[in-house]
């Protein structure tokens, strides 16, 4: 599939509809989560479309930060990248992973955006409105939005604002290294996606652990499977 095959304006329709079925309060308490999944998605090879994706989902124990779980799935993907539609890509593979899933996370975090999106349905978002799961959004690069950049120290945060309206903020988790975008998914407010990302954060790593640990598996996953 080519991107000139795509009928963008139908794909924005449907993100505004998912959009209306957002729910941005707490459906858990922060002190009351036992469980919290990181999401991360990959590729044999990303030049080639189509392409295999394959994903991964790590559960981990919300107070040690110890693994539980960890399932993975593969899945042929011939949705070409596109800013502000990386779902459509990426999230067939992940639904593959999360039928694979043997313990219920109370929390995904995704690595992609969440409702810092033009239309609110970043993957994060996306993948928590279909699922109907508390999901949070963690992305390691801006796609749209305002924002003055968090001081130089861990933990300083900035909010950030798509045509006023308050969608996340803008967290350092580490000095000298640049900040994530963290943002709700769904079930979930924006206050505590943040609470949530600051207590996943271990040692001196920039990334939470759920999506930094998903991501490290991944890598291990794919380099086997490309070997054979």
């Amino acid at each position: 599939m080519r991107p000139g095959d795509i009928d963008v304006r139908e794909l924005e329709r449907e993100q505004l509809e998912l959009s209306k079925k957002l729910n941005l309060m707490d459906r858990i308490p922060v002190d009351e989560i036992k469980l919290i999944a990181g999401v991360d998605v990959t590729f044999t090879d990303i030049w080639k479309n189509p392409t295999t994706g394959i994903a991964s989902i790590v559960v981990l124990d919300f107070k040690t930060l110890k693994p539980v779980d960890v399932v993975y799935a593969q899945k042929e993907v011939d949705f070409p990248y596109i800013p502000t539609f990386l779902a459509y890509r990426e999230l067939p593979v992940i639904l593959e992973a999360y039928k694979n899933l043997n313990v219920k996370p109370d929390v995904f975090m995704i690595d992609g955006q969440g409702i810092i999106h033009p239309r609110k349905m970043g993957i994060a978002s996306h993948f928590g409105v279909i699922t109907d799961e508390v999901s949070i959004g963690v992305a390691k690069s801006k796609l749209v939005g305002e924002f003055k950049e968090p001081e130089n120290r861990k933990f300083s945060a900035k909010p950030i604002f798509i045509n006023g309206e308050l969608r996340g903020y803008v967290l350092r988790t580490r000095k000298n290294s640049k900040p994530i975008f963290v943002s709700p998914g769904n079930n979930i407010s924006i206050e505590s996606s943040v609470k949530v990302v600051v207590k996943t954060i271990k040692n001196d790593y920039k990334l939470p652990e759920p999506t930094r640990l998903a991501h490290n598996y991944l890598q291990v996953y794919r380099k086997k499977l490309i070997k054979g």
